[in-house]
């Protein structure tokens, strides 16, 4: 049961509501204070909200909309809430399937001929839907040109224009799962030739029969939006991010609390007045056929704390926006905010941690079993976990260190066999296992996090490689762009981007980082360098050829 109190001058709660549910009682002064942690009166704030059962049972308001003239975040506010609006766009999807007038399963080009003639796999709306398409992040391709795109006016054509250069995917459609924005904008251009309107048309649409009517997409970056709650980031000092594009489909939606809290309830009751209730229930579970079920029509899946849910986060500028779904509990929490620094995942799990009453989460704090360890050369090496993550653990004069790239090295204490523990933070240790085996490994324990582990690469891919032998100019013509590689010192080297000057560091044969590219060198059958294999975020398998 859901203890009730009431809440402070600054917060709304719909009282009628919450008496008329039993079940729907909330703690409001701890959500209260919980919110208090992440902002407050003075600077930009957030809104949030409550469904449970169908009805609005807690609705909050704090911080400012607009600093320069000290207006109040309320009701009518309206807030970008980035990918939070994919979930809309495939509404829209959704909806002319059940139409008939796309295919879930047809491949993506029957409606958009013009792109990757040279894939011959098939590329379906599904793929698309999911984020299993292999298309790469067409803001992470700007990002390789050197283009910073929140800076640049461009929309939806910029990016068409940019995919249709592409004559390669990440992947081989439906093989792997990867977030890309690049898969909306397609499903925005697919929804404008299957209807013969624009595709802001069409959601507006969709928003009017949901009663939503405070609700659009951006289309013009110098469009006025009544009661806009503008971003801001504290930099030295609250400051406005600037947003001049005209991108939308795969976010930049303006909304208000009230309006997403509408959906929330249509989801929760759908009891047909607005869409069937097979269309609603159809949205909310994963796409029939996908091969991978984490995500579905524009919201993921997961659990927390053993209890399923469904969510999706977005984050545009200074904006952040998080919904949570637990269909189980029949609650959904929406948070929304103009402030850079709310962590509007997190504080939706803090709530529904309190609504539950659920208890913190204990993780082992250490192995169950230890392993002997005869010399500190049989743990040194690099190792990667599945996130792609890399550690690299070095010894010098009988002290072992964990390196990671852009950090300063630790020490590591050694407790017992393969267990030490980290220098600069207590409780946090490090086991490793299967020394000596093909599957060596070190886990990560602390209790209060999940232990991580990592497998140890082979050795081969510590022979140094002759620090000239990859200088040279790349070049990849789907992004018209070009890496110069220097050698400096050691193993750094000056790597130039279209013009634009950073410094790479060789980390193991053949694989550079600089930031948070990743660089493999390619080299044909006679061991000669050929290219690079560079990955980067949402984007990666983009080949540049040595010129």
């Amino acid at each position: 049961m859901i203890k009730q109190k009431f809440l402070t001058a600054t917060f709304i709660i719909v009282s009628f509501n919450i008496f008329s549910q039993s079940t729907a009682q909330i703690d409001s002064t701890e959500i209260t204070n919980l919110l208090y942690q992440h902002t407050n009166d003075d600077s930009p704030g957030m809104a949030v909200g409550i469904v449970q059962d169908g009805k609005i049972v807690f609705e909050s308001y704090l911080g400012y909309s607009n600093l320069e003239h000290q207006i109040k975040i309320d009701q009518k506010s309206r807030f970008n809430i980035a990918s939070n609006a994919k979930q809309y766009t495939a509404l829209c999807i959704l909806n002319l399937i059940n139409q008939g007038k796309i295919g879930l399963h047809d491949d993506f080009r029957v409606y958009l001929p013009e792109l990757y003639p040279q894939i011959g796999e098939k590329i379906t709306v599904a793929h698309l839907l999911t984020h299993t398409s292999g298309i790469r992040d067409i803001y992470d391709l700007w990002a390789l040109q050197g283009k910073t795109w929140w800076k640049l006016f461009i929309d939806n054509d910029d990016a068409m224009d940019l995919l249709k250069n592409q004559t390669a995917l990440n992947f081989k459609p439906g093989t792997e799962y990867l977030y890309s924005n690049s898969n909306y904008i397609l499903l925005t251009e697919i929804i404008k030739e299957a209807t013969g309107k624009e595709f802001s048309e069409v959601a507006k649409s969709m928003f009017l029969e949901m009663q939503m009517p405070s609700t659009d997409f951006l289309v013009n970056c110098m469009q006025v939006i009544p009661q806009k709650a503008r971003p801001y980031g504290n930099w030295n000092g609250w400051k406005e991010y600037p947003l001049i594009t005209e991108l939308h489909g795969d976010g930049f939606l303006f909304t208000t609390l009230l309006d997403q809290l509408k959906w929330e309830q249509i989801i929760q009751q759908n009891n047909g007045s607005h869409f069937t209730k097979s269309f609603v229930d159809s949205s909310q579970i994963p796409v029939e056929g996908a091969p991978y079920e984490n995500y579905g029509y524009g919201l993921m899946f997961g659990s927390h704390k053993n209890i399923n849910y469904s969510y999706h986060d977005g984050s545009t500028g200074a904006y952040n926006a998080t919904f949570l779904r637990f269909p189980d509990n029949n609650i959904s929490i929406v948070v929304i905010s103009n402030n850079s620094n709310v962590p509007t995942n997190y504080l939706a799990k803090q709530i529904i941690e309190v609504i539950l009453d659920l208890k913190p989460t204990v993780h082992p704090a250490g192995p169950d079993k230890i392993e002997k360890l005869k010399s500190l050369k049989d743990i040194t090496g690099a190792y990667k976990n599945d996130e792609g993550g890399m550690i690299l653990i070095t010894q010098k004069d009988g002290v072992v260190f964990r390196e990671i790239y852009q950090r300063e090295p630790v020490k590591l204490i050694h407790e017992n066999g393969g267990l030490f523990e980290y220098e600069t933070v207590k409780d946090l240790k490090i086991n490793f296992t299967k020394i000596g085996k093909p599957n060596q490994n070190f886990t990560i324990y602390k209790s209060t996090q999940r232990p991580r582990t990592y497998y140890r690469l082979p050795e081969s891919d510590f022979i140094s490689s002759d620090e000239k032998e990859i200088e040279g100019s790349y070049f990849n013509a789907e992004t018209n762009t070009r890496i110069i590689l220097s050698h400096q010192e050691g193993k750094t080297y000056a790597l130039n981007k279209n013009g634009k000057e950073r410094n790479a560091q060789l980390i193991l044969n053949d694989f550079l980082r600089m930031n948070s590219y990743e660089i493999q060198i390619i080299r044909d059958e006679d061991n000669q360098v050929t290219g690079l294999n560079v990955k980067n975020n949402r984007i990666k398998n983009v080949i540049f050829n040595k010129e």
